[in-house]
Order: C-alpha cells, then structure tokens, then sequence
C-alpha cells in the first residue's frame, strides 16, 4: 500500500515533458476547492436562514400547543399533568379567537390571543419581543404589532374599537405595548391581551382554548407529543400540535429550497471530477512504459489500480481539504465583507427595516458539512474509477512493445 502511494505521488509529479498533468491536475484540485468552498458558504446561510425563521416560528408560540374543548376539565389540574412529564420546561393557559378591527369605515380581521403575562414569557419570547410598554395588562389592555401600528398610526396609550364574533359588540381597548418578531403574520395580525381581557371580550366562562408548552428539544417534538397523548384522557378532548405540525409546509419547502442548491452547486465539483478523468488518463498515456515495467516484474493489477485511484484521490483530496478551510473562513467572516462593502458603497446591504436583521445569519452544522465533504470524496473516487481500471488492464507486451 505504501509504495502504491509513493508510485502515485511521483507519477503526479511534473517531468520536464509531463508538467501539463501537473497543470490539468492542479486546475482540477482548484475547481474542486472552489466547488466545496462556495456549497459550504451558500449552505450555511442557508441552514443559518433556517435557524432564524424558526427561532421566530417558536417565539411567538410555544413548542407545543395543547388545544382543549370545554369539556377536558380544569385547566390548572391540565398543566400540573403537563409539567411532570420528562422534558417539559413549563407551560402556560392561552385563549385564542378571531375578532375585528374597526378603523374609521374599514374591518381588519386579526387574531386575539389571551395569557396569564406571569407565565407567559416562560413559554414563549414575548417579553424579547416587546419594543415598547409592558406586560401587565388590565382587562382592557392589549399589546399589538409593530406592522399594525404602523398601519393605524397607533401609539402606545392610544384606544382600540375591536369587534367580538360571539356577542357582535364593539370593545374599546387600551394600547399597553408594541412587539416586534420580524415575521410579518404575526406583527400585522396578533393582538395579546390578558386572559381575563380574552374571556370578557368573546363572552366566556373562564374557558381557556389551550396550554403552551415549553420543552428543552425543540427537535424532539414528536416524542413529547405522543407522550402528553398518553398521559392526557380521554385522548378525543385534545388536540396537540408541535411547532413543527403549525409550520409544516414552510419547513418542507425550506428543506426542498435547500436540497435544490445543494445539487446546483455541487455540479460545481462534477464538472471539476471531469479535470480529474483527464489527468489520469493523460497519466496513464504518458506512464504506458512504466505500467509494463511494473506489470513485468510482478506488479499486481491490484496495485496499478490502485496507483491511479491514490491519484484521483489525492488531488480531490487536496482540493476538499482547501475548499472546506477556505469554506469556512469565507462563511466565518461573511459579516465583515458585507460591512466592509457596505462602507465602500456608503449604504448597508442588509437594511434592517426590510429583513429585521442587521447581520447575515450563518450556522455552521457539522452534518451538512460532512454530507459536502463525503459528497466530494465519492464524485473524487468515481472520477477516478474508470481511467484507473482501464491503466491497470493494460498488458506488459502492449505496454513494451515499441520500447
């Protein structure tokens, strides 16, 4: 194996009539490197995006939602079953509906949702998310949108004429706070109120719609799912979604997005693989006496086949360890080449008022790099397969006949 490699090396060495394989080999290890080092840039993004939109898919609801009928029982008695389950951080009661919003002639139709504000910022990221007032809402106190505000030209201390589709009356609320989570549906169409506030405005009777709960695997969704099932009865009173059953379309097309361009991008480095065939099969050309002389005193097929395969191995190789370093660096230091642009340009590429952030999110996850890194290595070694194969079926007679 030892000599296998150290043949390999030599043949990748330029000779004074052989530096155009150095060349082509060399022009392919780059194209390799660039290949795996733009995929490990765009990838992160990609999953940093990811873990963006979902840190604000999990800020304004919790983990998980457990919806209850009016006849599952007492709701304190719910969330003390709840909380002694494995895994569960905490919980909260909620009361959801839709009511109206009327603004001189016009209906807005929004979402109301009713809390205990003592508990619900351990369920939730509410209180990040407040820009303006506080969460100590009275009975007619309510916090809405930084988008809806910005739509009303409402201000804190201001009065809001809400519309109940159970009693079909007008209630005038008070503007206690303005949240902002940099998603749209929620900033334009979620008003809090307190759950007190919730049950007078849709005519209840202290009825609550549900209990938010907070686990500490937000990827372990599932498990805790079932398990709350089991652990509630009867099973039909509830409906339990995870954060992940609310959005589970945006995720799959996210996830769909994310595949797309890995395999765009990695046609980057099958393109490059093709560099690879070319050098090997230029080296078998120029090495046709040295395979016979190798093949004449007792080399294996085996060990020209394997000869070429170190090859094709060792400059793919080379190319994804420069890519994946180069990848990195690039991914790590993206801020800062976005700042330095920016100041150059005299304007920010992000602006903040359209995208809510100020910085490109970047995450590095070790499995997509990996997945890049093992990707590169196989379209390396199947580049090499068939050049190499056809090297070592060469014969010693072939191979020395007009030497």
């Amino acid at each position: 194996m030892l000599y296998e490699l150290w043949i390999a090396s030599r043949f990748l060495r330029a000779g004074s009539k052989e530096r155009i394989i150095s060349v082509i080999a060399l022009i392919s290890m780059v194209g390799i490197a660039l290949g795996v080092a733009v995929l490990i840039v765009v990838i992160s993004v990609m999953s940093g995006f990811d873990r963006y939109l979902e840190d604000k898919m999990i800020g304004m609801h919790a983990h998980i939602i457990v919806e209850t009928l009016p006849s599952a029982g007492n709701s304190l008695g719910l969330m003390k079953k709840i909380k002694e389950l494995p895994n569960v951080v905490d919980a909260a009661p909620f009361i959801l509906g839709g009511c109206l919003i009327r603004e001189a002639d016009t209906l807005i139709n929004v979402q109301m949702r009713g809390i205990v504000p003592e508990l619900e910022p351990n369920v939730t990221k509410i209180k990040e998310y407040l820009k303006q007032g506080d969460l100590k809402l009275g009975d007619n106190e309510i916090i809405i949108g930084e988008e809806l505000a910005d739509r009303l030209f409402l201000k804190i201390g201001d009065s809001l004429s809400l519309i109940s589709p159970q009693t079909i009356t007008i209630s005038k609320f008070k503007i206690k706070g303005i949240f902002n989570t940099g998603m749209y549906l929620y900033d334009s169409g979620l008003i809090i109120s307190s759950l007190e506030g919730a049950n007078n405005f849709f005519a209840g009777s202290q009825v609550i719609s549900g209990i938010s709960v907070k686990t500490n695997n937000i990827y372990k969704v599932g498990e805790l799912k079932q398990r709350i099932y089991r652990a509630l009865s009867p099973k039909y009173l509830f409906e339990i979604k995870t954060w992940m059953d609310l959005n589970r379309n945006f995720l799959n097309a996210l996830r769909l997005e994310k595949l797309v361009m890995f395999i765009v991008v990695i046609m980057t480095t099958v393109v490059a693989a093709f560099g690879i065939v070319n050098t090997l099969i230029m080296s078998a050309m120029k090495k046709t006496k040295d395979i016979g002389i190798l093949r004449a005193v007792g080399g294996k097929i085996n060990s020209i086949l394997m000869i070429f395969l170190f090859q094709g191995l060792g400059i793919g190789s080379l190319g994804i360890i420069l890519g994946t370093i180069g990848g990195l660096a690039i991914a790590g230091s993206l801020n800062n080449l976005i700042d330095f642009i920016s100041k150059i340009i005299g304007r920010s590429l992000i602006p903040q008022d359209i995208y809510y952030f100020d910085k490109l999110p970047v995450y590095f996850n070790a499995k997509d790099i990996i997945a890049i890194i093992a990707t590169a290595f196989i379209i390396s070694l199947l580049a090499s397969i068939y050049p190499a194969y056809q090297a070592s079926r060469l014969k010693p007679t072939e191979a020395l006949r007009y030497e």
